[in-house]
């Protein structure tokens, strides 16, 4: 199966791909120059599939190998456009950058999407498995979860676990198969309450509702804390809040003030003139810090 979507105004594909560090966790493959991106997808009716997508200077070229019927066509390509937050209008973050020297390279390179899972219940768990460890941790479980619990493509590849099937582990497995450590109870809780119909996270790629009412609501969720609320609004492209976690704060202080601590009040009051887009400005300029001049193939 192959299709063609277009781009929309202020997208780079190579920047959206590296945006963070979702394009290294499980079951995503990013080419070195980010100029490609493979996930496996999950399909209605179980197993899954395996998607390529890769950009140009005007279109998104989606591929899976084998024929499709409509309906995974369909799934397939709404994958692609979550993934790559096409649907997500950032031309009022653009022009507010636009107006920053400091920020005004995140508009004029096409940056400011965040890459995304292909449904707003994998961007929820593998957040909630980023909190209070290291990267490589994360990546351990997510790749630990892919591998036990994934619906399976013909190439034998795993997509990332359904709520379905994850309802169906015990806490006890997730926390000496998977290692998920206090997170286990949150992953049994959340994934049981998706199925039953108490969380919706698929709901709010579509919720008109205000950021803080949807942050409210998100932090109901088991395991979900402002940090992770607060980042998955950023995935919308509803940012509320800093969303900072020790790591985001260390590179702050290094870049910002040669590795001098200040309060997070003090970054929010410099960040104010940004208005709502203050933290997702941050983000992608101490993003750049840590991988841009360090690993040009992505984001030269």
């Amino acid at each position: 199966m192959r299709a063609r979507l277009d781009l929309p105004n202020g997208f780079s594909f190579r920047r959206t791909v590296a945006s963070h560090g979702w394009c290294d966790l499980a079951p995503f493959q990013a080419a070195k120059d980010a100029r490609a991106l493979t996930t496996i997808v999950a399909m209605p009716g179980g197993g899954a599939r395996r998607l390529t997508m890769r950009g140009d200077t005007k279109h998104i070229e989606i591929e899976s190998p084998g024929p499709a019927n409509a309906r995974d066509k369909k799934t397939l390509t709404n994958a692609a456009r979550r993934v790559l937050a096409l649907d997500v209008d950032m031309s009022e973050f653009h022009d507010v950058v636009r107006k920053d020297d400091r920020y005004r390279w995140i508009a004029d390179g096409g940056a400011g999407r965040l890459l995304r899972s292909p449904t707003a219940w994998e961007d929820v768990v593998k957040l909630v498995l980023t909190t209070n460890c290291s990267w490589a941790f994360t990546k351990k479980m997510t790749t630990g979860l892919v591998e036990r619990y994934g619906e399976r493509a013909p190439d034998g590849a795993r997509s990332f676990p359904t709520p379905q099937r994850l309802g169906t582990v015990k806490e006890r497995e997730f926390r000496d198969v998977i290692r998920a450590g206090y997170r286990s109870p949150y992953l049994a809780a959340l994934s049981r309450g998706v199925v039953d119909g108490t969380y919706d996270p698929a709901a709010w790629d579509h919720d008109t509702r205000d950021a803080t009412i949807l942050r409210n609501e998100m932090t109901q969720l088991p395991g979900v804390g402002p940090y992770v609320a607060e980042n998955l609004l950023k995935f919308l492209g509803k940012p509320h809040g800093l969303a900072l976690d020790s790591a985001m704060r260390a590179k702050y202080y290094e870049v910002y003030h040669g590795g001098r601590k200040i309060k997070d009040s003090t970054i929010e009051r410099r960040l104010a003139p940004l208005g709502r887009w203050g933290a997702h400005a941050l983000w992608f300029d101490l993003w750049k810090a840590w991988v841009g001049e360090e690993e040009g193939k992505m984001w030269g």
